[in-house]
């Protein structure tokens, strides 16, 4: 009985603790902060969670070059800004993020199932900066935008060309009164996008 009181009264003194700590404001939320404990606690959460949203889910990507390339389209609207493409760097603004954007060709997304990577494109993942795309994509376009993910290690040097080509040019912060780079006609440094080349046919 001792033993058990022993207990509860821990888990008062836990839960009393981390009440204290989170309503004195002691809790960092800054982006700035870097990783810490509480940092690899959430990636392990994310990585389980995601798993288990995306059990039992039977997607099918498709493989051919139409769909990939509807799947850059979808891309370069809503996700170009944040991860960048292999060969095109992310906006400016995508260095202050944390957790930062993984690189969409990159081990940390590819590691996903086909399954795992349709769940978190729909359902987004929240105090990350990743959306829920299912609010306002159908599931035919989620699958078009994961063959593209699923393709990008494998571009040709012709697709990253026009990738690169076709991605918003950069544009850096000057004092009062000087142009952004790349002078007039291009205001904030945008480009106007252009579909890459279609890809060749590839496979999971």
């Amino acid at each position: 009985m001792k033993f058990l009181l022993g207990i509860l009264v821990c888990l008062i003194l836990i839960g009393g603790g981390a009440l204290a700590f989170v309503k004195t404001g002691r809790a960092t939320i800054a982006a700035s902060t870097p990783p810490d404990v509480l940092d690899r606690v959430a990636i392990s959460a994310k990585v389980h969670a995601v798993a288990r949203g995306a059990a039992g889910l039977n997607v099918q990507i498709p493989s051919d070059a139409a769909a990939a390339k509807r799947g850059w389209e979808h891309f370069d609207d809503n996700c170009l800004p944040c991860h960048g493409a292999p060969g095109v760097k992310a906006a400016e603004f995508a260095e202050g993020m944390n957790p930062h954007p993984p690189d969409i060709d990159g081990p940390v997304v590819q590691h996903y199932s086909d399954a795992e990577l349709v769940w978190i494109v729909k359902n987004g993942i929240r105090a990350t900066g990743m959306p829920g795309f299912g609010v306002n994509h159908k599931d035919e376009e989620i699958a078009d935008l994961v063959a593209w993910v699923r393709h990008s290690p494998h571009l040709s040097p012709d697709e990253r060309k026009a990738i690169s080509a076709a991605a918003p040019g950069e544009h850096h912060h000057h004092g009062e009164g000087e142009e952004h780079e790349g002078g007039e006609g291009h205001e904030h440094g945008a480009a106007e996008h252009a579909a890459p080349p279609s890809p060749a046919p590839h496979h999971h």
